[in-house]
């Protein structure tokens, strides 16, 4: 069984999904703790002001909002280490939230490419009109354009189609093992790691024996085929959210993970 230690998707009340007052620093602290880690990424949402193609729901999340988390942080940490990221956004045609000269203000850069649940913003507003095989491709083409914007530590919930779960299972069934491949073989030279989320890992759609759903160990066996490296992220938006690590340990050893496939930004 893998030894998780850390998490890199943590998202606290700076980033307006986590309304919940008790997602501070101190109180992730002590949930990472109790669970025994040794590092947390805090990774709140984040558009450049300076760049175009901020929504209104990205306003006030700029880099200076983002990177003002580091006033929560305390003197003393009990040993964890904090590191100072952020989830930007893609929105397609190569316009993110961020560049790689502004990547640089972070520890690390989380790039998603399927927040489809954005509609008017990240995809059109009738995405799904033609049915699972359209969202499919559009997954698959943002994926494949995301590994060439030449920043960004790592893809986080890859392949989740969010906006349109109640259709996960037709819509990735339309992805081929080729699909998949050149998209792992892409995010491998880019650089890029993959992040095994905490909803793969809990998944229920279809569930095999084992208790995971073939659906994502389908497309994370193959992505450790491909020489994909992985990190871990519970995608937490409140303290009690952090944990399930056991969990997607199994999900992990059930894919072929192993600890030397497992990384983590290195930072000075």
């Amino acid at each position: 069984m893998l030894t998780i230690d850390h998490d890199l998707h943590i998202h606290t009340s700076l980033s307006k999904c986590a309304k919940n007052p008790d997602a501070t620093v101190p109180n992730f602290l002590a949930a990472a703790e109790k669970n025994n880690l040794k590092i947390i990424g805090i990774a709140n949402h984040c558009w450049a002001a300076e760049l175009p193609g901020m929504s209104s729901w990205y306003r006030d999340q700029d880099i200076e909002h983002v990177l003002s988390i580091k006033n929560q942080i305390p003197e003393n940490t009990n040993g964890i280490k904090i590191l100072i990221g952020c989830e930007t956004e893609y929105t397609g045609n190569r316009i993110a939230g961020l560049n790689r000269e502004l990547a640089g203000f972070f520890d690390f850069v989380l790039l998603p490419c399927n927040h489809f649940h954005m509609k008017g913003f990240v995809v059109p507003e009738d995405l799904g009109s033609g049915g699972p095989r359209e969202v499919a491709e559009l997954l698959y083409r943002r994926f494949m354009e995301v590994t060439d914007l030449g920043f960004g530590f790592g893809i986080v919930h890859p392949f989740v189609p969010l906006g349109f779960m109640e259709h996960e299972e037709d819509i990735l069934e339309n992805i081929s093992d080729a699909m998949y491949e050149n998209c792992f073989r892409a995010a491998k030279s880019a650089g890029l790691a993959i992040e095994i989320n905490s909803y793969t890992a809990k998944c229920k759609t279809c569930a095999a024996d084992s208790g995971f759903s073939p659906l994502y160990l389908r497309i994370h066996s193959i992505a450790g085929q491909c020489g994909a490296k992985f990190f871990f992220g519970a995608d937490a938006h409140q303290p009690d959210s952090i944990g399930n690590y056991d969990k997607m340990a199994g999900f992990a050893k059930s894919c072929g993970i192993v600890e030397s496939d497992i990384v983590v930004p290195q930072t000075a």
